[in-house]
């Protein structure tokens, strides 16, 4: 999917990512906007998913760090 339908379907705790580049995330949860912290040359790629952290079986949305 495209950049901006990626973003309108992330939740506030999710990311969102490229197919082609997983570990590169760019989380909804953030005080400067997804589209501008994006590169330009990713901006008009259309492999985009949302990734979801509730959606791993080894982490917890409230997990805490002691």
């Amino acid at each position: 999917m495209k950049l901006e339908e990626a973003i309108e379907t992330c939740h506030v705790r999710s990311a969102v990512f490229r197919k082609s580049k997983p570990d590169k995330r760019y989380y909804k949860n953030h005080t400067v906007k997804i589209i501008d912290r994006v590169p330009t040359e990713d901006l008009l790629a259309d492999d985009w998913e949302e990734y979801d952290p509730r959606d791993e079986d080894d982490t917890s949305l409230f997990m805490f760090n002691d």
